[in-house]
């Protein structure tokens, strides 16, 4: 107890309260940093497109706007202004290359020799994309030895330079295309989709997974903005394909979601008006991809199930569409024509 006294007592207690006000008084004194400038945020996405004949397009969005891309953590807070794309051995060189915004904005553009890269910057700081915008960079390549998946490597800065300040976060998978020998195979997109493609063909199909079909008409609009395949499927002809004299199957499986197997619907693009045999109601929705023109729709399914005995619908048509309970994946089948759609 005699230890404990003294701490008790009204010196102590003096000590004490002296020795709390000096820690106090050194925290107030000390430097503050609430005035650093905070670190910017620089994120975008890149997707590709197209194809046919070697056309490609990749478009690059800085993260933002009214609606966030799913990809994105947050929006940017600074403008992207140069980009590069690295163009697989395979495709090289790039040529015709092109690269403008929606508001008709063109930026600088080049391919790179050395580096084997489609470089693009914006022509001064006022251009550069803001959250939200997109910049379009289109170009032909040669197809030469495409096997496989082949990675468009994208990356983007704040500067107006490439390889120069502010290097942008990528949030999305890199721009990536599948080339299917004759007789097809299967590519994997975003999610875990994979598309299988088979059918009575030689040459090199190109698929890819990304774009935005429009769908959202006549009596499908309300149903197609809930249930459709997660990820846009683009099948197009390389420049060696040559159709065979049969369709061709394509299949998609994709995680399943809430809604039944049976709720989803497959729109369609096609060269030739398939509207008017047993497709959807508005026979005219035309819509212009890359410069074509192609017939839009919902596809029905191969067989009717209103007619005894079952008809069976022209091409092209759903032929299977069922949940596999051993992956929990849905899976959709198309017999298409043996030409190449767009589906979605």
């Amino acid at each position: 107890m005699s230890v404990l006294r003294p701490l008790l007592s009204r010196r102590g207690r003096l000590v004490f309260v002296a020795t709390a006000l000096l820690l106090i008084g050194a925290l107030v004194a000390a430097p503050s940093i609430s005035g650093a400038k905070p670190a910017s945020v620089k994120q975008f996405t890149a997707s590709i497109s197209g194809g046919a004949a070697g056309s490609f397009t990749i478009t690059v969005t800085n993260c933002g706007g009214p609606t966030l891309p799913q990809e994105c953590t947050v929006a940017s807070t600074i403008g992207l202004g140069a980009v590069q794309i690295t163009v697989p051995t395979g495709l090289q060189p790039a040529t015709s290359i092109s690269a403008t915004t929606p508001s008709g904005t063109t930026w600088n553009s080049g391919y790179n020799d050395v580096t084997k890269t489609v470089d693009v910057t914006a022509p001064g700081g006022s251009n550069k994309l803001n959250p939200g915008q997109s910049l379009l960079v289109t170009f032909n390549v040669t197809i030469t030895t495409c096997q496989g998946p082949q990675e468009f490597t994208t990356k983007a800065w704040g500067s107006n330079s490439i390889s120069g300040t502010e290097p942008f976060d990528i949030k999305s998978a890199q721009p990536t295309v599948s080339c299917l020998g004759s007789g097809g195979g299967t590519v994997t997109g975003p999610n875990g989709q994979t598309e299988t493609v088979t059918g009575d063909f030689t040459g090199t199909l190109i698929v890819t997974f990304g774009g935005n079909l429009d769908c959202n008409f006549g009596t499908f609009g309300a149903q197609w903005s809930q249930f459709h395949l997660p990820t846009q499927v683009n099948i197009t002809p390389g420049a060696d394909f040559v159709a065979g004299s049969h369709p061709k199957i394509s299949t998609s499986r994709f995680p399943a979601g809430t809604a039944d197997s049976s709720s989803y619907l497959i729109c369609f693009a096609s060269l030739t008006d398939f509207t008017t045999r047993g497709g959807p109601t508005d026979p005219t929705h035309v819509v212009n991809i890359g410069g074509t023109n192609f017939f839009v729709g919902i596809l029905p399914n191969c067989y009717n199930p209103t007619t005894e005995p079952p008809s069976i619908n022209p091409v092209p048509c759903v032929s299977e569409q069922f949940l596999d309970l051993a992956t929990n994946k849905i899976v959709i089948s198309v017999r298409m024509l043996p030409g190449d759609p767009l589906k979605h």
